[in-house]
């Protein structure tokens, strides 16, 4: 007899262990196909924006990158939500029951939601109005940086120093956006009060000109505005420029380059602060 319950549990186990191999290798080939299923996604979606910008109806390059960005996001929900009702499946539990439990329970978690539901709402909108997108230089609650991904959720942009920063839609209040229409370039040089003012202007004028000349991204300018303050131990002259997006701060720093270089072949002084001490003696 005891030999016989023993047999008979041992099959039970056998049979139990068979079934709890056969879930466990059921779910991880779902969450395998889930994995190929997004990889190839991805490949697709890629390639079919590629296509798009080079045909008859081409879209900018920023709103490519930013449709690319939000149909990757969908496809990943999309195969979460089968990969999660399938996983369910195995247990036999039926997600229109699951439903019905969310159903009568949405008022006890409403309120935990609200969050995401903004964050959703935003991100439709910042996607509709087109505020900004991927490639954008922009600036979000203190936060400056390039967009590298525009979601449903979540908006990532990186600064200059390599850092990530993951801002939900619904936290989004005002935004600066860096690339829409030209940017100012401005360069202010400091000039001795001892120094030849006209001859600084002319020499300053032709620098403009050859960098106009030189460079292809540059909308307008640079110009030499004139004087523009005077301060304890120099003269301000200003020179302003319009770029291209983007493009600013590389002709800010060319601009600086050749006055430095025409400066020297010149010998024209740059200022610095000094002193003048005069020390009296009196005869007593």
């Amino acid at each position: 007899m005891m030999e016989a319950i023993v047999q008979l549990y041992q099959k039970f186990l056998s049979l139990y262990d068979i079934k709890i191999l056969k879930v466990t290798f059921d779910i991880i080939k779902i969450l395998i196909i889930s994995f190929i299923g997004i990889k190839i996604g991805d490949i697709l979606i890629s390639r079919f924006y590629k296509l798009q910008a080079k045909g008859k109806i081409q879209l900018p390059e920023r709103k490519i990158g930013t449709l690319m960005s939000l149909t990757k996001n969908i496809l990943r929900y999309v195969i979460y939500f089968i990969a999660a009702a399938s996983i369910l499946k195995i247990f036999n539990i039926d997600m229109t029951s699951i439903l019905a439990v969310a159903g009568i329970g949405s008022l006890a978690i409403g309120f935990g939601a609200q969050n995401l539901v903004k964050d959703v709402i935003s991100g439709f909108f910042v996607i509709f109005e087109d505020q900004f997108g991927v490639g954008d230089y922009i600036t979000i609650n203190n936060f400056s940086g390039l967009v590298e991904e525009v979601g449903l959720r979540t908006s990532k942009i990186r600064d200059f120093s390599g850092d990530l920063h993951i801002i939900p839609n619904g936290e989004i209040k005002t935004v600066t956006n860096h690339t829409r229409g030209s940017m100012r370039a401005l360069v202010n040089v400091g000039v001795p009060y001892e120094e030849d003012v006209d001859k600084i202007t002319n020499v300053l004028k032709q620098i403009c000109e050859d960098i106009k000349k030189s460079r292809n991204d540059i909308i307008d300018g640079p110009t030499v505005l004139g004087i523009t303050d005077f301060q304890d131990s120099q003269v301000l002259i200003t020179i302003v420029a319009k770029t291209e997006p983007m493009k600013q701060w590389e002709v800010e720093r060319e601009i600086r380059y050749r006055i430095k270089k025409v400066f020297d072949q010149e010998k024209i002084a740059f200022p610095y602060p000094h002193r003048d001490i005069t020390i009296k003696n009196n005869d007593t």
